[in-house]
């Protein structure tokens, strides 16, 4: 998403002066008006002179050469925006076309106002004059492409020096005019529209504008909100307006609106209301609404309703308002990141260094996500960094959460059909970007701790406490943990997820939601040094969190999901995942190392515990866990310079890590649980090798179930090992036997492998004995 797109509108809307050259005042009753026809098989007369109009969202001044009167007033300059329109009293450059009249344009010609730009190969504005005074005729011709999606748009404007009329030439336009204005207007008489968003712009198509002073009829803008609907169950519904503007010479009276319904199971003379009723906000300010039922039963497809104003003076005119009607969606909305643009490096505070990751988020379904900026709407999206040394995967690093706001709507994954709320949508198909310096803006990072990963439900605004300049908010990491010249040899990777709510909640049928769960995607990155940025390197793993790094680089790791199903919000309920990955390592002394990483992906009940079955008689050392920190305010006791790690206990057959504190109040239920977006790494040596282990998770919120489980590497049995004679069968004997190596010194009495013969090595043979192994 670009700076400029997200905050320039507002100066381009102030920015309207009176810039251009006035010839003479309006002729008294000439011109009060155009008159408009459209013919086929024109060709564009080319340009030549180019006026330096080569960028996005700008506009270039025209001297004109013979005065040209629009409504009566001959002008002598004109202003050319990039963005398809000439404007005769203003010099905005906005790029959000409006329908005709559009405040702050005053007098302006828009072949193809649009988002448009002039920067490409070959393109730009151009201009040419053919035939002889006083029969002249200037041509102005664009050679644009689209800002959003693909495809280019080449039309043109022929000012004619008899003053009786323009036209307008279409070249190739790759969007046929779906999202733009065509029309003349002037500051206080009726203008004259073709289209505005409607489409139906050709190739070859020529409109001619002649200047009348004849009596104008009403004219309007149809408008579908939305105007996309499914035709799916009871069907959906959309307001239909038609905004009129009165004729004039005189001016309308007793205007009415019809349209041509039945292509959506309505009437063929549908009356809208200026009452009040039937959707329409307020009576008697000439907008016309009809609210209309699209039912289940509409044949999907891209509707054109046809409409026709009148009024008592017995004059009229026509116009169409395109409608979309979908069937019943399957993929729902469907929020993933298609790749990352960039890492951002902030500074450094002590041992910590900040930074940032770019992200680029496509629509993967089939109805339209909400990117509402100023409510709980709209994504939020966790940056994570991961590093594998020496064989050992662990997360060194998260952000807090950046707060999207407005969609760019482009076209990163190919086809992007543009939604019916703009920017406050990623439409099926579109992307939007933001670079590492937006998803690093402190300002627009909001805690972890106030979003629901599950349900994509959060409170907004957020709050937060004040947060350092430098390193605040952002992606935080030990320095030491990225330092080339400490960590030879070590691997990084980073990755990304989005959280929202119409994606985390989208049910199809009765299956439980789980849109929310391709969310994350991770790539590899290269850190040259402690004060550099990160570079993006390798293959971009779609719909994948990081912590299957760890498996694509090792092929001994072991991975697999353990899920529960929520249904705080949701009847048919929201699948809940932790992924849990681990591997065994031969110590070669007879014992074997044991590494596991659990990764919450969206699980709003959060890990307070992971356990790992341990056989009897299997000896258990070197306890270890790493966990990443919290910070800059998040609630949480696992801060950088608060660590409050989970300590790991042998009972009841299993090794259990636990968070320190249960989820009872007051201060419960911010201890230290393994929350979403965050992998915690649980590690131990064990007597035996590996065999199949039901490992599993507790639940730290209650609720039902308490736990999940997955099957996954684990320490074997120790059978067989106590027969410490030899002779066959377990007597007592053996213990006889054990006892006897143990008191000597006998290095066989190591019986756990571990090293050194202790009192451990007893309570290990005696359980794998009563066992029966």
């Amino acid at each position: 998403m670009s700076i400029n797109r997200a905050f320039a509108s507002v100066g381009y809307v102030a920015a309207a002066a009176l810039v251009c050259g006035v010839a003479g005042g309006r002729a008294s009753a000439q011109c009060t008006g155009f008159a408009l026809t459209q013919s086929t098989g024109a060709t564009i007369d080319p340009g030549v002179a180019d006026i330096g109009n080569h960028s996005d969202d700008v506009t270039t001044s025209v001297t004109l050469p013979f005065a040209f009167s629009v409504y009566g007033v001959a002008y002598t300059t004109l202003n050319a925006s990039s963005n398809g329109n000439a404007q005769f009293t203003t010099n905005s450059s906005a790029y959000t076309n409006g329908c005709l009249p559009a405040a702050g344009m005053g007098v302006m010609i828009a072949p193809h106002w649009d988002d448009l730009r002039t920067d490409g190969v070959g393109e730009g504005i151009f201009t040419s004059t053919s035939g002889v005074a006083p029969n002249r005729v200037f041509n102005i011709e664009w050679r644009t492409h689209y800002y959003s999606g693909t495809g280019t748009a080449g039309f043109e404007v022929r000012l004619f020096e008899d003053q009786t009329h323009f036209e307008v030439v279409y070249g190739l336009v790759g969007q046929a005019g779906a999202g733009a204005t065509v029309g003349v207007q002037d500051s206080a008489l009726p203008p004259t529209q073709l289209e505005c968003n409607a489409g139906g712009v050709l190739q070859g198509q020529k409109l001619t504008f002649t200047c009348t002073n004849l009596p104008i009829p009403p004219t309007g803008n149809g408008a579908a909100t939305p105007n996309s609907v499914n035709a799916c169950g009871v069907g959906g519904t959309s307001l239909l307006t038609v905004a009129v503007t009165p004729g004039f010479s005189p001016t309308s009276t007793g205007i009415t609106v019809t349209a041509d319904l039945s292509s959506i199971g309505g009437s063929a003379a549908q009356s809208f209301y200026d009452d009040g009723t039937h959707g329409d906000a307020a009576a008697g300010n000439n907008t016309f609404s009809f609210a209309a039922l699209v039912p289940g039963s509409a044949a999907p497809g891209a509707k054109s309703l046809s409409y026709t104003i009148a009024d008592a003076q017995g004059r009229s005119s026509t116009g169409t308002m395109g409608l979309q009607v979908n069937p019943c969606p399957t993929a729902g909305p469907d929020v993933f990141v298609a790749r990352l643009t960039d890492v951002g490096y902030f500074g450094a505070v002590g041992n910590i260094s900040a930074y940032a990751v770019g992200t680029d988020a496509c629509n993967n379904g089939d109805v339209p996500v909400s990117w509402f900026s100023s409510v709980n709407q709209h994504p939020v999206i966790a940056q994570n960094f991961f590093r594998l040394k020496n064989g050992r995967f662990e997360q060194i690093g998260q952000s807090w959460l950046k707060h999207g706001f407005s969609s760019t709507n482009s076209g990163t994954c190919g086809t992007c059909q543009q939604p019916p709320q703009g920017g406050a949508q990623l439409g099926v198909g579109c992307s939007d970007a933001y670079g590492s310096g937006l998803n690093g803006s402190q300002g627009l990072l909001g805690p972890r701790s106030q979003v629901n990963a599950t349900t994509g439900v959060y409170p907004y605004p957020f709050t937060g406490a004040a947060y350092d300049a430098t390193i605040g908010r952002r992606l935080q990491v030990y320095t030491n943990d990225i330092d080339p010249a400490l960590n030879s040899g070590a691997l990084y990777f980073a990755d990304c997820h989005y959280v929202t709510s119409d994606d985390a909640q989208w049910v199809n049928g009765g299956a439980a939601a789980a849109n929310g769960l391709n969310n994350a995607t991770y790539q590899q990155i290269l850190i040259p040094g402690v004060t550099g940025a990160p570079v993006l390197t390798g293959v971009v793993h779609r719909m994948t969190p990081g912590i299957q790094a760890w498996k694509d680089q090792d092929a001994g790791v072991q991975i697999a999901t353990a899920e529960y199903v929520d249904t705080s919000l949701v009847a048919a309920g929201v699948r809940a995942r932790f992924w849990v990955a681990g591997k065994a390592t031969d110590n070669g002394n007879g014992t074997w190392h044991y590494e596991y990483n659990v990764y919450n992906h969206n699980a709003d009940r959060n890990g307070g515990s992971f356990s790992v079955p341990i056989p009897a008689g299997v000896g258990v050392a070197n306890i270890g866990f790493h966990g990443v920190f919290a910070h800059s305010g998040e609630p949480y006791p696992n801060t950088a310079t608060s660590p409050d790690n989970w300590a790991g206990l042998v009972s009841n057959a299993a090794l259990t890590w636990s968070a320190p504190e249960p989820f009872v109040g007051p201060n419960g239920d911010n201890a230290n649980a393994l929350r979403w977006g965050t992998m915690y790494t649980f590690r131990f040596d064990a007597s035996t090798g590996p065999g199949a282990a039901g490992v599993s998770i507790g639940l730290f919120k209650p609720g039902t179930p308490t736990g999940v489980g997955a099957t996954l590497i684990g320490p074997g049995s120790a059978c067989g090992a106590a027969d410490f004679d030899g002779v066959g069968g377990l007597t007592v004997q053996d213990i006889f036997a054990f006892l006897s190596a143990w008191f000597a010194g006998d290095p066989r009495a190591d019986f756990n492998h571990f090293g050194g013969i202790n009192v451990q090595d007893i309570f290990d043979f005696l359980a794998a004995w009563f066992a029966g192994c």
